[in-house]
């Protein structure tokens, strides 16, 4: 029997919904989040396999990570952005991180980014998020820019 841990937020329109959950056979979901008019969801399928899906429809499937994490949600103007982290365990690059994009005509997934570091930050101008974490061997952090659909390291 599976057990998963999870817990409940309420904030302006995103709300996240948790408890402690038990399944013998049937996945259920370890994360529930309310994105506006959006349902996003977790569900761990199998050992390194995690599924994120947006209203019941699948978007991702992660089958790389030891652990996706759900980091943060943010709104920008008629649409959310979801950063997530996924955590590898390789001792050359631990953490990456991915963004989905809702509200648009379809859900949109990025490509993993980062330093490697799981150390994050984000900050939102206007319609532009920025990630940014400090850089491998120290120096000026790293940044990515995701605006219109699209990610790009930016320093």
């Amino acid at each position: 029997m599976r057990v998963l841990s999870v817990c409940a937020v309420v904030a302006g329109s995103l709300s996240i919904a948790c408890g402690i959950a038990t399944s013998a056979s049937a996945a259920e979901p370890r994360l529930m989040a309310a994105l506006g008019n959006t349902v996003l969801t977790m569900t761990d399928i199998g050992p390194k396999h995690t599924q994120v899906a947006v209203n019941d429809k699948p978007v991702f499937d992660d089958k790389e990570s030891d652990l996706l994490s759900f980091v943060g949600a943010y709104s920008m103007k008629d649409r959310w952005i979801a950063l997530f982290q996924s955590d590898t365990g390789a001792k050359d690059c631990p953490t990456r991180f991915r963004i989905l994009e809702v509200g648009g005509p379809q859900p949109t997934v990025s490509y993993p980014f980062g330093s490697c570091s799981d150390a994050a930050q984000v900050t939102i101008d206007n319609d532009t998020l920025t990630v940014s974490m400090p850089q491998p061997g120290g120096g000026a952090d790293a940044a990515w820019t995701y605006r219109n659909g699209r990610i790009g390291r930016s320093k």
